[in-house]
């Protein structure tokens, strides 16, 4: 989408539009109007294509959604853990840079960090992004017991500091953008009192 604007602010034709220009598109629509903004005519306006370009891409809306919703899960289910663990940090150092990863502000070409609490809207109202939720909800749980475990946490401690650490990040996450409240210090802190939690 960004090369889209790009190519039309030099005047140059535009790009052929790929599936991910209309997932991206997708997102923006999600982000600022909610689930009932993702249409595809609202969408194809703002990609400046027709109704017959999204067609090309897609069997009907549902598989836009499906679309979007599969991207989303593979970066917010997959990608940040696997780079964490690649890192062959020891276990606890691997938390800490957990939190640094989480912590930073997603790309905007992606709507950075609304769209997480969009989708979150999303899933509260449609059952396949509720499902999508729940199963990246149990993932970054699981393994972020994994990492606590791997840190020397007993199994029942891990789960409860997988808990209170997910829970924090979603909270803070939310208050970096009401309130400002850095993310970093206090989730770091956060992590910190869990890994206490050997007894």
């Amino acid at each position: 989408m960004v090369a889209q604007a790009k190519a039309r602010d030099r005047g140059e034709a535009k790009p052929a539009l790929q599936r991910l220009d209309w997932v991206l598109a997708g997102f923006e629509a999600l982000t600022q109007g909610g689930a009932e903004a993702v249409r595809v005519e609202p969408v194809a306006r703002a990609l400046g294509a027709t109704k017959g370009s999204f067609y090309w891409h897609f069997k009907d809306l549902r598989a836009l959604h499906q679309a979007m919703l599969e991207a989303w899960e593979g970066l917010a289910a997959t990608e940040i853990t696997a780079a964490v663990r690649a890192s062959d940090l020891p276990a606890r150092e691997q938390l800490f840079l957990l939190v640094d990863r989480v912590s930073r502000i997603p790309e905007a070409e992606a709507q950075g960090r609304a769209l997480e609490p969009a989708l979150r809207d999303w899933g509260r109202v449609d059952p396949l992004a509720r499902a999508v939720l729940c199963r990246v909800d149990r993932k970054r749980l699981a393994d972020l017991a994994d990492f606590l475990a791997c840190a020397g946490l007993m199994p029942d401690k891990a789960e409860e500091g997988a808990a209170l650490f997910y829970g924090a990040m979603i909270g803070l996450a939310a208050l970096r953008d009401t309130a400002g409240t850095p993310m970093r210090p206090a989730l770091q802190a956060v992590a910190e009192g869990i890994l206490g939690m050997r007894g």
